[in-house]
Order: C-alpha cells, then sequence, then structure tokens
C-alpha cells in the first residue's frame, strides 16, 4: 500500500483533485442551470475526478519512453508500481466514472442525455491513442495542445442536453468560459520548466515551448472568462474578481508558482460564484 500512496502523492494528489473537481462539477452545473443541484454536482465531480485519474493511467503508458528517457525518477521508472497496478486502477476508475455520470443524469430533467457522456468517453480513447498519429503530433505541439483540450468542447453538450439548458448567447458564453478555463488550467498545470537528467531543459511544458506566451494565454483566459461569466449571470462580481486576479498575475508574473496558485485561486472563486450566484 505504501507503493500505492507514494504513486498517488507525487503524481494524482488526492487533496487538490478532489477540490478541482468539485470546482469543475460547481462550474458546469452553474452554466447549465439556475440554482444548485447537489446530486448533479456530486456525481459530475466523480466523474470528472475519475476521469482525470483514468487518464492519468493511460498518460503512464502513453509516455512512458519519454518520461524514462527525461524523468527517471518519477514513480513509475523507478518501479513502485507495476503496470498490472496500474490497470487495476484504470479499471475501477473507469467504473466510477461511469457511476458518476449515472448519478448526475438521474438527477436532471433529461437524464437519457447522459448517454452522450458516450462520446466523451469515446474521444479520450482517441487521445490515449494519440488520434494514430503519434509521431505527427510529436512534432506539432500546438495541434497537440488543441487537439486533447477538444475534448471540453463536448462536455457543456453534455450538461445542456441532461438539463434542457437552451442554447442562448448567455448560455453559450458559459459553455465558451468553461472551455477557455480548461485550457488556461492545462497551460497552468505545466507553467514551469522541467529539465532531463542531462540538465538540458526539456521541450514539453508551455514555459519551455511558448515562453512568455504561455503566461499571456493564461492572462487573457482570465479577463475574457470574466466577461464571459459576468453576461452569463449578468453581476459585476466577476469582472472585479477577474480584475483582481489579472492584477496579481501582473504584479507575480515573474514568480511562476505564484502565478500558478493565483490561476488556480481564480478558478476555483469562479466556479463557486457560477453555482451560487
Amino acid at each position: 500500500m505504501n507503493n500505492l500512496r507514494e504513486y498517488f502523492k507525487e503524481r494524482f494528489p488526492l487533496s487538490f483533485t478532489i477540490v478541482y473537481s468539485l470546482a469543475t462539477a460547481a462550474m458546469l452545473v452553474g452554466i447549465s442551470t439556475s440554482g444548485g443541484n447537489s446530486q448533479a454536482l456530486f456525481g459530475i465531480a466523480l466523474s470528472f475526478l475519475f476521469f482525470m485519474l483514468r487518464t492519468r493511467v493511460t498518460d503512464e503508458f502513453k509516455d512512458a519512453s519519454h518520461d524514462s528517457a527525461n524523468y527517471p525518477n518519477r514513480p513509475v521508472q523507478r518501479g513502485i508500481i507495476t503496470k498490472g497496478q496500474l490497470v487495476a486502477i484504470g479499471i475501477i476508475s473507469l467504473g466510477l466514472e461511469i457511476t458518476g455520470v449515472a448519478l448526475a443524469a438521474s438527477a436532471t430533467l433529461h437524464p437519457e442525455a447522459g448517454l452522450l457522456y458516450l462520446l466523451i468517453m469515446a474521444y479520450s480513447v482517441l487521445t490515449a491513442f494519440e488520434f494514430l498519429a503519434t509521431e505527427y503530433l510529436d512534432k506539432h505541439f500546438n495541434l497537440y495542445f488543441l487537439s486533447h483540450q477538444a475534448i471540453f468542447l463536448l462536455y457543456p453538450i453534455w450538461l445542456f442536453s441532461m438539463f434542457g439548458t437552451a442554447w442562448t448567447s448567455q448560455s453559450v458564453a458559459g459553455g465558451a468560459a468553461f472551455i477557455i478555463l480548461m485550457a488556461s488550467l492545462e497551460v497552468m498545470r505545466k507553467y514551469e520548466l522541467r529539465r532531463n537528467p542531462a540538465g538540458e531543459v526539456v521541450k514539453d511544458t508551455y514555459l519551455a515551448v511558448w515562453g512568455s506566451g504561455a503566461f499571456w494565454v493564461m492572462f487573457l483566459s482570465a479577463a475574457v472568462c470574466a466577461g464571459l461569466f459576468g453576461y452569463l449571470k449578468e453581476t459585476n462580481w466577476f469582472f472585479l474578481s477577474g480584475g483582481i486576479v489579472c492584477l496579481l498575475m501582473l504584479i507575480l508574473k515573474k514568480k511562476n508558482q505564484a502565478v500558478r496558485g493565483i490561476v488556480i485561486l481564480g478558478y476555483l472563486v469562479s466556479a463557486g460564484m457560477c453555482y451560487f450566484l
């Protein structure tokens, strides 16, 4: 059990991912319907948590060669977790992910629309196999980013269908904000410089490839989404919180870890306001 505990600590810290999953569920419910829905919130959070864990497992296999060459100190490369254990975690995650989807669907106006989640699962399989174009995507960093982030286009479709959300300019604004923030959080996740055993910077993070452009992607995302959420909820609170986030990002621009913290904190605040306002 100690090896599993160490694996989760390094590669999938539960305290953070649980909070992140709840925030994502709150945002999705908030853009889809007015008024809270605790059962849907819990179900979506459960499905998203285990979607991320399932994706984490598939990434361990997908990225094995790259990680072995550049990050030999990671848990899989150190041998503290076996392939069999990873497969077991993946299977359990899949079951709990589906359970969460069913729970969320049963709390909505159109539970049959929960079947649209199959599109998300199918797309995640395509990303696991790199769309059968691994070599091409490895040479096109931006296309890799866009192709993998495109899965989040399907989340508003899934939720809007279950809740019977009308496709108005306001709901589309909320869905767009969610998609943009998912992309921003992916940039935040890899907003760092990583080095291989030879001390060379590995070109697999946004800061390494995009340089200062990675900061401005997150900055503009925060600013744009403040406007989109403000339009959706018809309140100025999002403009205020977005302005504070952008100001803090500018002040602490040279401190990478501080910028990452501000981005995730801004996301949590936006998710809470989406759900409760």
